[in-house]
């Protein structure tokens, strides 16, 4: 899980996007850049949204966008983008102000990044990962209650 550590390159704090398709684009092509997926996995993951409804809300304020890997997954990676203004998606009430992409290429390591976001979720991190502003204090955050 090594690839799973939050960086410069995969972390955007106060995003700004004007809906949820647009937010999931900005974190999902994060995916793409670090070369863990191919542009098919951002369109599957805006198509199964469309289709399936707001599956990937895991907990108030957070979504966790992703898909199957035969969608264009390459690799296991992931992202983090906080928005400065929170998205809502269809069919779903409660406003979301974190995303956390991933792309996973067999059930383990899909199962290792939700224990990871889960973790996140249960340590009540979520409120206060929405509210920071820069990246440096947010590496800090991490580092410091990783093994509380």
């Amino acid at each position: 899980m090594e690839k799973l550590i939050l960086n410069e390159n995969n972390v955007q704090l106060q995003t700004e996007a004007k809906n949820w398709e647009e937010a999931v684009r900005i974190g999902a092509e994060m995916l793409v850049s670090q070369g863990c997926a191919e542009q098919s996995y951002v369109e599957g993951i805006i198509s199964a949204i469309k289709e399936l409804g707001p599956y990937i809300i895991v907990a108030d304020g957070l979504a966790m966008p992703h898909t199957r890997p035969e969608c264009g997954a390459t690799g296991i990676g992931c992202s983090l983008i906080t928005l400065k203004e929170p998205v809502f998606f269809d069919g779903d009430k409660e406003p979301v102000r974190v995303l956390i992409c991933f792309s996973a290429v067999d059930s383990e390591s899909h199962l290792d990044i939700l224990k990871m976001i889960v973790g996140f979720v249960e340590k009540g991190w979520i409120p206060e990962i929405a509210a920071m502003k820069d990246k440096q204090e947010l590496f800090d955050f991490l580092n410091k209650n990783s093994n509380a």
